[in-house]
């Protein structure tokens, strides 16, 4: 059953098909004939924050579909707060010279207390965000590499947990650089 060519087009005719070419090489070097363009850096930028924000411009109606309308009023009092303590950390700033760190804003706040509790919450989060960047990269790359494993002194270790142990392994290094480089 042929189907029958509609404005030229044929639906059993791969697109890319040329028939003056028979050989893949000559397709291949067809590729070079075509006219191609340059861009200036402002358009490859533009392009760029194109693509980031059209990610979030599309993931936005997913996300209402999911939490419903009242997660974006949530999402928006998040933002309104977010900037609020901005401005209220820059103000902090403005009135003491000798306030650099958000520890120091809670010293200046609450005093010791302030500042170690401060640190505290930062370097729990800064722990939770690496462990959470060492689960992702153990599940992308398990997906990506399926039945993988090693087996030491009897013990069997496979997928996401052999993943997550060599890409800790590869930054553990990079973590020991000494910061003031």
């Amino acid at each position: 059953m042929e189907t029958e060519p509609q404005d030229g087009v044929s639906l059993t005719v791969p697109l890319m098909h040329n028939e003056n070419l028979h050989d893949p090489t000559d397709v291949e070097a067809s590729i070079g004939d075509q006219n191609t363009s340059k861009t200036s850096f402002f358009k490859s930028c533009f392009n760029g924050l194109n693509a980031l924000s059209g990610v979030g411009i599309l993931s936005v109606p997913y996300a209402v579909s999911l939490g419903g309308w009242l997660r974006l009023i949530l999402l928006f009092v998040i933002a309104i707060a977010a900037f609020y303590s901005g401005l209220l950390m820059r103000r902090c700033m403005d009135m003491d010279s000798d306030i650099r760190t958000y520890p120091d804003i809670g010293n200046r706040a609450f005093g010791y207390n302030g500042r170690l509790l401060v640190s505290v919450f930062m370097y729990v989060e800064l722990y939770l965000v690496a462990t959470g960047f060492l689960i992702l990269e153990g599940d992308n790359l398990s997906y990506l590499f399926p039945n993988t494993g090693i087996e030491i002194a009897g013990i069997r270790i496979e997928g996401k947990q052999i993943f997550v142990i060599i890409v800790a392994l590869a930054i553990l290094p990079y973590v020991w650089l000494d910061s003031h480089c």
